[in-house]
């Protein structure tokens, strides 16, 4: 049997890196987001019984930070890869197989769009769609937020060195208000469209195995299929 025809046949296509990073992102986050909600809304007695049960404010204060270290080094690991990428491999940061966002997904949008509405065919996506580009830069650039302002909460003396005092204030107000928005995009939006998908319910396995089927290749990701065809011709 040609192992070619095999729908089921698995191909690559998540390094073993980024399933790591993806990983401790997802564990790191969850733990932000309940120690963060817990220490913010302490006064209200169903968090301040949690924030008890889990041994005071300033065991949690510290879980938050260790959590934050540590996500964050999974951030600079990630950017420290792209300059390898880039430098090292010599492989371009553009072109198709590229997270930047580009004309095609602009696009895509439009198309999906019309779809929605019965007005037209789907768009064919290539390695990345334009919805996970937005998962992608919505977390890269939503992390520099969360860093900047949990630094300044975290090392107010060193920053209102630099800084009017009540920058502090701003600051925290940002790191709660960014916080909500992540947890409500990471809950709606990245779930529905990536795990919520009836053909994939209950879960994505790729981002976790590093494999996709052919068959699932094939149909969301078919530019890439094709491109990939072309060069094995």
């Amino acid at each position: 049997m040609d192992t070619n025809s095999n729908p089921r046949k698995h191909y690559q296509r998540f390094h073993v890196l980024h399933r790591i990073l993806h990983i401790i992102i997802i564990v790191n986050f969850t733990f932000l987001a309940i120690t963060g909600f817990l220490l913010y809304f302490s006064g209200f007695g169903w968090a301040g019984f949690w924030v008890s049960v889990m041994g005071g404010a300033g065991i949690l204060g510290r879980v938050h930070r260790f959590c934050a270290v540590f996500l964050y080094m999974g951030i600079l690991t990630h950017v420290s890869w792209l300059f390898y990428y880039k430098i090292v491999l010599k492989q371009k940061l553009s072109g198709p197989d590229s997270i930047l966002p580009g004309k095609k997904d602009i696009k895509d949008m439009y198309q999906n769009l019309r779809y929605v509405f019965n007005k037209g065919t789907p768009p064919l996506f290539d390695r990345y769609s334009y919805l996970q580009k937005v998962d992608y830069w919505a977390v890269m650039l939503g992390m520099q937020t969360m860093g900047i302002t949990g630094l300044m909460m975290w090392f107010p003396e060193a920053f209102t060195g630099i800084f009017p005092g009540y920058f502090i204030n701003i600051a925290a107000h940002f790191h709660f208000h960014e916080a909500v928005l992540a947890v409500m995009y990471i809950g709606l939006v990245h779930m529905s469209d990536t795990h919520l998908v009836p053909d994939i319910f209950p879960m994505e396995k790729t981002i976790f195995t590093g494999k996709i089927e052919k068959k699932r290749f094939m149909e969301d990701h078919p530019e890439e299929w094709k491109r990939q065809q072309m060069m094995k011709d």
